[in-house]
């Protein structure tokens, strides 16, 4: 029982490092504003002397949610919570020791 709870907490804290880090990394997303092709076409639009609107080269976020992602989201979200909670209490703990 006892080493089912070492692996089981491994395996949690392996799964929540990975979704915390790749959450605040952008692994999902790289929000690049505009591409080298809208650079590509304004600078021409430039030369064309063109009207330039802004909305014209700004590509639209892609959105890269489904249920799982969500669901490893709100996971991790509860595991940094729950993390969260336990090192104050074990700091509060320790501070009563001294």
């Amino acid at each position: 029982m006892n080493k089912l709870l070492k692996v089981s907490t491994v395996i949690v804290l392996i799964l929540f490092f990975s979704l915390f880090f790749s959450r605040y990394n952008n692994y999902y997303e790289n929000k690049k504003v505009l591409t080298d092709t809208a650079i590509e076409r304004f600078e021409q639009d430039l030369k064309d002397g063109k009207e330039i609107v802004a909305s014209n080269y700004i590509e639209k976020e892609k959105n890269y949610n489904n249920r799982i992602s969500k669901i490893g989201i709100k996971t991790s979200k509860l595991i940094e919570n729950t993390f969260n909670k336990g090192m104050k209490l074990l700091m509060k703990y320790i501070e009563k020791l001294q």
